[in-house]
């Protein structure tokens, strides 16, 4: 009986050991897993979070490269424009402070071929009485010349001025002063001209045709490489993106 007892003691003993062994060996497995599922949680929510934070740069700096083309755009095309109404309103201006004029000898013409004349001319139905009432028709018809080409001049600078002003926000500041300084040279050189033709010639008419350096030299030349400036660094940006 006492060996019987001894054995079931040894017997039990042994058996709790390996259970115990069981046990302990399923809790470290158990206990790993659920270490390691909890730790999958954690780096899903992290790159979750990383991925949206991304995507959010991605979206911003697609609004960023957007907006950044648009304004190019934008730029680009204001700078065109305004470049544009200046070459306009300084030839113009080039005009009216030079007055060429060609046109053959009104008082040698008949009646009838200067009237065909004058209607080429378009003049408008006053004008052309002027002319054909005038006893010096060369003189009349010169000075209406000289009077539209300094209107079409005023009109022009006007023009540029208005365009500068809806469209210069659009372009780099140091270009927009440097063309509304042009401008406003353009107009004192146009009004110079102007109270001349009014009021017989002014002594400072010389300014006017040194403003407009008809060579091209000048303060065109120096627009002019404003201009190509910004545009090929636009160009440039655009190759880029």
């Amino acid at each position: 009986m006492y060996t019987f007892l001894t054995w079931l003691t040894q017997t039990l003993a042994s058996s709790a050991v390996v259970i115990i062994a069981f046990l302990a060996t399923r809790s470290t497995a158990f206990g790993e897993r659920l270490f390691s599922y909890h730790l999958d949680q954690k780096i899903a929510a992290l790159r979750h979070a990383h991925e949206e934070k991304i995507e959010g740069l991605r979206t911003q700096l697609a609004h960023l490269q957007d907006r950044g083309r648009r304004a190019n755009e934008l730029e680009f095309d204001a700078l065109t424009k305004v470049w544009q109404s200046f070459v306009d309103a300084w030839l113009k201006t080039q005009q009216a402070i030079v007055e060429y004029m060609s046109f053959p000898n009104l008082n040698a013409l008949s009646e009838n071929d200067l009237t065909i004349f004058l209607q080429s001319a378009e003049l408008s139905a006053a004008q052309q009485n002027q002319v054909l009432r005038a006893e010096d028709k060369n003189n009349i018809y010169s000075t209406i010349l000289r009077l539209r080409q300094l209107n079409l001049s005023a009109t022009a600078i006007y023009d540029g001025r208005q365009l500068l002003r809806t469209n210069g926000v659009f372009i780099p500041a140091t270009i927009a002063y440097a063309f509304r300084d042009a401008f406003t040279k353009l107009s004192g050189a146009q009004v110079e001209r102007y109270i001349e033709f009014q009021h017989g010639r002014s002594i400072g008419y010389k300014s006017s045709l040194a403003v407009l350096d008809t060579d091209g030299t000048g303060m065109i030349a120096d627009l002019e490489v404003l201009v190509r400036t910004t545009i090929r660094r636009d160009e440039q940006q655009a190759t880029h993106d």
